[in-house]
C-alpha cells in the first residue's frame, strides 16, 4: 500500500506524497495562523496593539519606498514604544532580515534570538527566526554552529518550509567543509518535509519545480534501487515521465522532480509546459493495495495558479521604481502566470488612480509628510482623496528576441499611461496629477495561491524632473544624528581594515588603522553622543571592540564595565560580559573569568548564556592543568554537564557532551562514555567533533574487547571523514583489528592515547 498527496511549499515548490486510494478526497488549504491575540498577554492592550501595527505598517511603507533607515527607525519605535505588544516580534524579525542583508551578523543574531523566545506565540515567526539564526552562522562561515541551529529547526518545525531550507543549508555547509557524503544525505531531504496533518489544496505556480514524494512500504529493495516511474500529463497536452528514487538507500520514501514553465506542450522533453488554465495529473501505479488489489492507479490533480505581482517599472520594463515623473509616461507591469490562457498575447485590466494626501486639521501639512528632526515618528494613518482614476489594459509581452508568430507564454503583462499636470488639457490614455501625489496601481487577482481572490496594489510618488541616476559632487550632511552615524560607520570600516592588516602580519599598518578608528569614535562620544543615548551606547560598543582588536585587553574590559554601568538594559551587555570573561581567561585569570561567566550564564533569556556556561568548564580545565589538582576536572565536568542539561539546543551542547564523554573515558568508565557517544551521534550528527566521537567510541570498544564493533566505528570514521586528522590512526587500528579478527594476528594497537582535548 502506498500514500500519495500533494503539498505546496514556500517559493512555490509543490510536492506530492503518496496516499491510499481512500484518502484522495481533495483537501483544503489551511490559512496561516495569525499572531496570538493580545488577550494572551494581559500587559498588552488592544489599543497599543493597534498603534504598534500602524507603526509597523508605516515602516513597511518606508521600506517598500526604499527608505531603509526610516523604516528601521520605525521598526525600532515599535519595540521601544510598545515593548509588550505582539507586533514587536515581527518588527524584530524584519530588522534582523535587513541586518542580515547588510551583513551585520551580530545585530541580526540579536534580533532573531529575541524572536525565538518562548514569549512569542507565533510559531511561524519563531520558525523563520530559528532558520535565520542558522543562516547567519552559515554566512559567517561558522558552519559547526549553524548545524545546531538548523537541526533545531528540523526538530521543532517539522513539515514546514523552514525544515526544507534547513536541510539545504546543512548540505551546503557540509559541502564547504568537504564532507560530501553528509552533504548528499542532507540534499536528499530537501523538499521532503511535508506536514502530514496539512489539508492543503493542490496548486502550482507555473515556472516553479514540481516535487513528487511517494511513500510505499510494499516496494521491494530491487524496485527501490531502480526507482519508481510516475506519469505526468496536462490538459493542454503535455506528457512526461519522472523517475523517483529513494531518499536514502533502502528507504521506502521516494522523491522525484521536474521543471515546469509556461509554453506550448512538447511531450517527452523533460520539461512540463503549462498554460494558465492548465491542470496537472500525476499517476502512479501501486503494485499492491492495502486490500490485496494489484496494479492500482493512484492519481492526483493539481491546478496551475499564480500569485500576481504588480509593479511600476522603468521604460525597459526591467526594474521597479518608487517614483513616476509628471508629464511623462508611467510604465506598469503585472506578472500573473494564470492569465496566460492562449498562444496569443493575452490581456488583463488594472485600475490606476491618483491619490492626494488630505491635510490633517491643525497640522497644516499632509498626513504622510516626513517627520521633522526630533518629531515623533508615530503619526495618524494618512488620509487620501482620489483625484483621478482610469482603467488600463495591459498586454502580454513576448520573450525578448522572439520571432514573429512565436506563441506568447510569458505571463508578463505591460502597459503605460501619461501623467498630465493638473490644469492642462487631458490626453487619451492619460491621468491627471501634480507633484506630491501618489500613483496607485490596483489589480484584482481572481485566482491565486491564497484561499480567496486578492487585491494587489503598488504605489509610486509623483515627482518633477526625471529618474536618471544622480551624481553628487559635494554633499553636506546637516542632520547631526546622521552625521555621527556616518562617523561610526567610518570607524567600523577602519577597524575592519585594521583586522585585515593584522591577519596579513602588517602590525604597524593595523595599529594605525585602529588609532584612526578610535579617533573617529571618540569624536562621537565627545560631541553629539553625549546628548544622544543611543549613539553613546553604540560608541561604547565600538570602542571596546576596537580595544579588543588592538590587544589592549585592560581597556577593552574597562569599556565593557562602562557599558554595563551606564546602559544596564543594553542588548550589548551580554556581549560585554562575554568579552570581559574572555579577556580574563586570555590573561590566565581563570577564577576571575569564572565569576564573570557565571554572571552571564545566570542572566535570564540571554542568548550567550550557553557559551558562558561552557567557558566555565574550560576555565576549570585550565585550572586543573596549571595546578595539577584533579578536583578542578570534576568541577569542569559539572560545568559541561550543566551546559548540556540547561541548554540542550545551544551550539555548545554537543561540545559539552563530548567533554563529558572524555571525562568518563579518563576514568575508564567506558560504558557511560559509550552512552554519551551514542547520544552525540544521534543528536549532533553534523557537529565538528563527530570524527573524534567515532574515534573515541572505537577506542572504548577496543578497551571493552568488542573488536567487531570497534572496527565498524573506525571504518565509519574513515569513509565519512576522509580529511580528518584521526584517519591515519584509525586506519592503523582498523588494519590491526581486521588481522586479529581473521585470526592469529597480534592484538590491536593500544587505544590508550586520547585524540581528544581532555586534560584528565
Amino acid at each position: 500500500m502506498s500514500t500519495f498527496s500533494p503539498r505546496f511549499f514556500r517559493c512555490a515548490l509543490t510536492s506530492l506524497s503518496a496516499l491510499s486510494a481512500f484518502s484522495l478526497t481533495p483537501i483544503q488549504a489551511q490559512a496561516p495562523k495569525p499572531p496570538a491575540a493580545a488577550a494572551n498577554n494581559p500587559a498588552s492592550s488592544l489599543v497599543d496593539d493597534k498603534k504598534a501595527k500602524a507603526l509597523l505598517d508605516a515602516g513597511d511603507a518606508r521600506f517598500d519606498a526604499g527608505e531603509l533607515q526610516a523604516a528601521m527607525d520605525l521598526y525600532k519605535s515599535v519595540i521601544d514604544r510598545y515593548p509588550v505588544s505582539r507586533w514587536r516580534f515581527l518588527a524584530r524579525l524584519k530588522m534582523g532580515k535587513q541586518f542580515l542583508k547588510e551583513k551585520k551578523f551580530d545585530m541580526a543574531l540579536d534580533q532573531f534570538r529575541r524572536v525565538e523566545s518562548d514569549e512569542n506565540q507565533d510559531l511561524d515567526q519563531r520558525g523563520s527566526a530559528s532558520l535565520q539564526v542558522g543562516v547567519c552562522f552559515f554566512e559567517m562561515g561558522k558552519f559547526e554552529e549553524s548545524f545546531v541551529s538548523l537541526r533545531k529547526v528540523i526538530k521543532q518545525h517539522p513539515g514546514t518550509d523552514y525544515s526544507n531550507d534547513a536541510y539545504y543549508y546543512i548540505g551546503q555547509a557540509h559541502f564547504k567543509l568537504g564532507r560530501y557524503s553528509n552533504a548528499i544525505e542532507a540534499f536528499k531531504n530537501v523538499g521532503t518535509s511535508i506536514d502530514p496533518a496539512s489539508q492543503e489544496t493542490e496548486k502550482l505556480d507555473a515556472g516553479k519545480r514540481l516535487f513528487i514524494k511517494i511513500d510505499d512500504k510494499d516496494l521491494s529493495s530491487q524496485a527501490g534501487e531502480a526507482g519508481i516511474v510516475v506519469t505526468i500529463s496536462t490538459v493542454s497536452g503535455d506528457q512526461e515521465k519522472v523517475t523517483c528514487f529513494p531518499v536514502t538507500p533502502g528507504a521506502t520514501v521516494f522523491v522525484g522532480s521536474i521543471r515546469t514553465q509556461l509554453g506550448e506542450a512538447k511531450p517527452d522533453d523533460n520539461i512540463l509546459e503549462l498554460i494558465g488554465t492548465d491542470k496537472i495529473r500525476v499517476t502512479y501505479t501501486d503494485k499492491q493495495g492495502a486490500e490485496g488489489q494489484l496494479d492500482v492507479p493512484r492519481v492526483k490533480e493539481i491546478k496551475v495558479v499564480g500569485n500576481a505581482r504588480v509593479k511600476v517599472v522603468d521604460g525597459a520594463f526591467s526594474e521597479g521604481v518608487g517614483a513616476v515623473v509628471l508629464e511623462k509616461p508611467a510604465f506598469l507591469q503585472v506578472q500573473d502566470s494564470d492569465r496566460d490562457v492562449s498562444g496569443k498575447s493575452d490581456t488583463l485590466e488594472v485600475t490606476v488612480r491618483v491619490k492626494r494626501p488630505v491635510e490633517v486639521e491643525g497640522q497644516g501639512k499632509p498626513a504622510d509628510a516626513p517627520a521633522a528632526p526630533g518629531e515623533s515618528l508615530e503619526k495618524a494613518e494618512p488620509i487620501f482623496r482620489i483625484v483621478d482614476e482610469k482603467k488600463v489594459q495591459l498586454v502580454e509581452r513576448p520573450e525578448e528576441g522572439a520571432a514573429e508568430g512565436t506563441p506568447v507564454h510569458t505571463g508578463n503583462f505591460v502597459g503605460s499611461l501619461t501623467l498630465v499636470r493638473e490644469g492642462q488639457p487631458a490626453l487619451e490614455g492619460s491621468i491627471t496629477a501634480q507633484v506630491g501625489d501618489l500613483l496607485e496601481v490596483e489589480y484584482f487577482d481572481e485566482i491565486s495561491l491564497d484561499e480567496k481572490a486578492a487585491q494587489r496594489r503598488i504605489t509610486a510618488r509623483v515627482i518633477e524632473g526625471n529618474l536618471s541616476a544622480l551624481q553628487v559632487a559635494n554633499a553636506k550632511i546637516n542632520d547631526e544624528e546622521l552625521k555621527f552615524k556616518t562617523v561610526l560607520k567610518t570607524s567600523e570600516a577602519l577597524k575592519n581594515i585594521g583586522n585585515i592588516y593584522k591577519d596579513l602580519g602588517l602590525t604597524k599598518q593595523a595599529s594605525d588603522k585602529y588609532k584612526q578608528a578610535l579617533a573617529e569614535t571618540e569624536q562621537v562620544a565627545r560631541s553629539y553622543g553625549a546628548l544622544n543615548r543611543r549613539l553613546l551606547e553604540q560608541t561604547y560598543v565600538q570602542m571596546w571592540k576596537i580595544y579588543y582588536a588592538m590587544g589592549d585587553l585592560a581597556r577593552a574590559a574597562q569599556m565593557c564595565l562602562e557599558l554595563q554601568n551606564r546602559f544596564p538594559d543594553s542588548p550589548f551587555v551580554d556581549d560585554a560580559l562575554l568579552l570581559m570573561g574572555q579577556v580574563s581567561q586570555k590573561q590566565g585569570k581563570f577564577q576571575e573569568a569564572i565569576g564573570v561567566y557565571k554572571r552571564l550564564a545566570a542572566l535570564k533569556n540571554s542568548p550567550l548564556a550557553p557559551a558562558a556556561q561552557y567557558s566555565v568548564g574550560e576555565c576549570f580545565e585550565e585550572l586543573g592543568t596549571t595546578s595539577k589538582n584533579k578536583l578542578f576536572y570534576d568541577e569542569a565536568f559539572l560545568a559541561f554537564k550543566a551546559c548540556f542539561e540547561k541548554f540542550p539546543n545551544a551550539n555548545q551542547a554537543g561540545d559539552a557532551l563530548s567533554k563529558m564523554a572524555e571525562y568518563y573515558y579518563a576514568k575508564e568508565d567506558y560504558t557511560r562514555a559509550i552512552d554519551i557517544y551514542e547520544e552525540a551521534l544521534q543528536q549532533y550528527q553534523d557537529s565538528k567533533f563527530i570524527d573524534v566521537v567515532l574515534y573515541n567510541y572505537g577506542r572504548c570498544l577496543v578497551k571493552m574487547k568488542k573488536l567487531e564493533g570497534a572496527l565498524e566505528k573506525f571504518n565509519q570514521l574513515i569513509s565519512t571523514y576522509p580529511n580528518s586528522k584521526m584517519v591515519a590512526n584509525a586506519q592503523k587500528i582498523a588494519e590491526a583489528i581486521q588481522k586479529r579478527i581473521n585470526g592469529g594476528a597480534p592484538a590491536a594497537p593500544s587505544a590508550g592515547g586520547s585524540s581528544s582535548n581532555s586534560k584528565n
